[in-house]
């Protein structure tokens, strides 16, 4: 492994390392790297809201809205801003520093993102850390 100003360059070599380590000492290391880095018993307290809820065609196995699940979960339009703004002021008063929004489709339409980014405008104003899985994104 060479650090240099871009990050972390991982060799061949380092890597093959890592995955022979033991798994205790596999753990041990991350564990050093972890409290060199960070405060070793802070945890982050983050909301997810889902802003778009139901109806996604696709089928990925991780998401709890998969097309595969067949939950009754109403299909429900992209919400407002007022209402997600809404709920990241409630989750930051219970202590929570990320506010992740979340939307069921393959990815957003070009009418939809202009929305989103005032979501996130709007929740990053009131100091939280945002993220968003908003599904496939196209460039441009």
């Amino acid at each position: 492994m060479q650090e240099h100003a871009g990050g972390t360059h991982w060799t061949p070599g380092a890597v093959m390392g890592l995955l022979e380590l033991p798994f205790s000492d596999l753990v041990y290391k991350a564990q050093e790297i972890h409290r060199a880095n960070f405060k070793p018993n802070a945890v982050q307290l983050s909301t997810l809201l889902s802003v778009k809820t139901g109806g996604c065609p696709e089928d990925c196995g991780y998401c709890p809205q998969a097309s595969r699940y067949h939950t009754g979960v109403d299909n429900e339009a992209l919400m407002n801003v007022d209402e997600v703004v809404a709920a990241a002021r409630a989750a930051k008063e219970v202590g929570a520093t990320r506010f992740c929004m979340g939307a069921a489709w393959r990815g957003p339409k070009q009418r939809d993102l202009a929305k989103v980014v005032e979501m996130i405008s709007a929740v990053k104003s009131l100091g939280l850390e945002t993220c968003a899985t908003l599904g496939m994104l196209k460039e441009g």
